[in-house]
């Protein structure tokens, strides 16, 4: 529904506004304005918490260190991903739920590790690759030549299998004009 729909802060603020003047539900608002009524929730936690400048809120980046301070609050308070999202100002608590599941697997290195993007494992591989071909020039210079000398073949053998198709058509053209002796 309002998975990639934008709303400005003004709309932001008449949607909070309306809730806590006690006009309208999360969800009649939600579904007046088209969104889900989670989002709305999570709008008003924000602005409780933080006023206008909760809704401005931009996804970010954050380092190893803020990570574990978020989760180890979480854990000490025994606060919710969304209780805990918006006391930090996280836009997404799905992102302290990832936190959370990497603190407990591998633990405080777990989040120090800067793991974004593919892994250079992969990355390493294909440039070894390239480097290969680029030291040995004369190897691909060999390779084009087999190339090109498969290619003429080819064409060669084609070239020679037409005319033979060509010979054969003129030999038949050929016959059929020629007149058949009478038996008479």
């Amino acid at each position: 529904m309002d998975k990639r729909i934008k709303y400005s802060l003004k709309e932001k603020l008449s949607t909070v506004k309306s809730i806590t003047a006690g006009k309208e539900s999360c969800l009649t608002a939600a579904r007046k304005i088209g969104s889900k009524e989670n989002t709305v929730q999570r709008w008003l936690r924000l602005y409780k918490q933080h006023g206008a400048r909760g809704l401005t809120l931009r996804n970010g980046s954050y380092d190893g260190h803020f990570k574990i301070r978020v989760v180890r609050h979480m854990l000490k308070n025994k606060l919710s991903l969304i209780q805990t999202a918006v006391l930090f100002a996280i836009p997404q608590d799905s992102a302290v739920g990832r936190w959370l599941k990497i603190y407990q697997c591998y633990g405080q290195t777990g989040l120090l590790k800067k793991t974004r993007g593919r892994k250079k494992s992969l990355m390493a591989k294909k440039t070894k690759k390239k480097k290969g071909t680029i030291a040995d020039p004369s190897a691909e210079k060999v390779t084009a030549l087999q190339k090109e000398l498969e290619y003429l073949r080819a064409e060669n053998a084609f070239l020679k299998k037409l005319e033979a198709l060509i010979q054969q058509e003129e030999a038949a053209k050929a016959q059929s004009k020629r007149p058949k002796p009478s038996r008479n």
